[in-house]
């Protein structure tokens, strides 16, 4: 029998410089897996960084972007003037605002005359920024006969596109007109405040810098989240987009969070585990990756046509409720899954039931995972547009749907209103009709609707580049709103687990 060889001494180190090599190769493996996982996170942060800052720049106009519109909801017309009034001694005068020229062509002669005092004879288009008809620049020897005076400026924007010709627009800074208010109403003279803005109802055209005015209405402020939809992208905003879009929101929450926690916590807890019970979660899971638009064509023929819910408020929110519905689902089982047995155990053995160990232990400690689950849910849906234009969405809504706060007011009915006319024809001395309650809480889901990822689509499918503003603007929005619901499901999940105690 041969007897092993003995090992040299230089074996046992050996083995411990290959240990080290191994120890060595390990660490800068470790390293280098960090590294690359920190630049892959940086790298995805500043193209998030890019995006937002590239949207902001570009939307930032229409963000700050305000205007006047009459308090009365009147609108204006070509005889409507708009601007601040001053009390000058026993007079008045109106500053307008820069106002565009719009028939000016960009010449020599015309560059010649940026930043001098030029007269305009035409008639002023009223409205936030009054469009002025140019038929005549006046040199110095014909000022006296314009009917508006200023300062020309001109502006060049760069084109959109390359190869496109950059856009050059005049504009006017006028002087001070002076107004005669002896024809406005004794009841109106009372908006007549210095240093606020009014809008004038002409009597005739401006001549020589004066007018008279025989009526005066209040300005108010409108910006880009007071305004509606209008084909002037200066005065466009998102006002019923994002009241549509909270509304359906709300429908989807209500329509599918309940719901999907209800499945989960039956498929996970109640469920027996069968062959129809993995049929259903095999189903579930696909159903998660089924594109949006599948879910817009099932609820036009389910919820549009069979029964006949309309192009609603709730149309929208049920579609969207199922298309998030597995997401919930599978977000409250992985969340109830991950819940020791220990703790179920636990309970029973204590004399619990099964529903007094789920409502008292299983769903407190895995609801930061629920809540979770159902935030993300509720940020994808907010994006969503294939199924909402699928059952008719509309790109242009310039009302609110009926606000279902306070749920009852008081309304004289059509027939009540009917009579009354009826019997004053007969007696004028007939009492009027009491308003009867009328329960309004429902009204505002059958209205409809449009929320922001369409109003954005329209908006960038329209050539004026301000309407491309106004597009990036409605994304920097959205995607405040989602980065805001992510960053509250992270917080929700922080503070519900630190205050679990296993």
């Amino acid at each position: 029998m041969t007897e092993p060889t003995p090992p040299t001494p230089d074996a046992p180190m050996r083995d411990v410089a290959a240990l080290r090599r191994n120890i060595a190769s390990r660490k800068r493996a470790d390293k280098s897996f960090f590294i690359s996982g920190a630049l892959i996170i940086f790298v995805s942060l500043g193209i998030l960084a890019v995006l937002f800052g590239n949207l902001l720049s570009e939307g930032w106009p229409a963000l700050t972007q305000t205007y006047y519109t009459k308090a009365d909801k009147s609108g204006f017309g070509r005889d409507d003037l708009g601007g601040e009034i001053t009390r000058v001694g026993d007079g008045w005068t109106v500053q307008i605002p820069l106002a565009t020229l719009s028939d000016i062509k960009d010449s020599d002669v015309s560059k010649g005359l940026v930043g001098k005092k030029v007269g305009i004879v035409g008639r002023l288009r009223g409205g936030a920024i009054p469009q002025i008809i140019v038929r005549e620049i006046g040199l110095a020897d014909q000022i006296a006969a314009a009917d508006i005076t200023g300062t020309l400026e001109r502006t060049q924007t760069p084109p959109a596109k390359p190869g496109d010709e950059a856009e050059v627009v005049y504009n006017i800074l006028p002087g001070p007109l002076a107004v005669n208010v002896d024809k406005i109403p004794a009841e109106e003279k009372s908006a007549l405040v210095s240093g606020t803005p009014v809008a004038f109802k002409m009597d005739d055209r401006v001549k020589e810098g004066r007018f008279t005015a025989r009526s005066v209405s209040p300005l108010i402020t409108k910006n880009f989240f007071t305004s509606f939809p209008s084909r002037n992208p200066g005065e466009a905003g998102i006002l019923s987009a994002w009241v549509g879009t909270l509304l359906v929101m709300l429908v989807t929450m209500l329509a599918a969070i309940p719901l999907g926690a209800a499945a989960g916590i039956y498929l996970e807890e109640y469920a027996p585990k069968n062959r129809l019970t993995s049929i259903i979660e095999i189903n579930i899971a696909n159903l998660a990756g089924v594109p949006s638009i599948i879910w817009g064509l099932m609820a036009l023929g389910l919820f549009v046509y069979t029964l006949a819910l309309g192009r609603s408020v709730l149309t929208a929110g049920l579609t969207l409720g199922l298309l998030v519905l597995p997401i919930v689902i599978i977000a409250t089982r992985e969340a109830i899954r991950s819940i020791p047995n220990t703790i179920r155990e636990a309970s029973i053995g204590l004399g619990a039931t099964k529903w007094q160990t789920i409502r008292y232990h299983i769903l407190p400690y895995s609801m930061p995972g629920i809540l979770t689950g159902s935030i993300i849910a509720m940020s994808r849906a907010i994006g969503e547009t294939a199924p909402l234009v699928t059952i008719g969405a509309l790109t242009f809504i310039a009302f609110l749907p009926r606000s279902p706060i306070p749920p009852i007011q008081r309304e004289i009915s059509v027939e009540q209103q009917s009579t009354y006319d009826l019997a004053v024809a007969k007696d004028p001395s007939t009492p009027p009709p009491q308003p009867q309650l009328h329960f309004t809480g429902g009204e505002w889901l059958t209205s409809e609707f449009t929320v922001m990822p369409i109003q954005l689509f329209q908006w960038v499918s329209r050539p004026q580049l301000e309407f491309h503003q106004n597009a990036a603007a409605t994304g920097v929005v959205l995607l405040a709103m989602t980065l805001t619901l992510n960053g509250l499901a992270i917080f929700l999940r922080f503070r519900l687990r630190r205050n679990l105690k296993w």
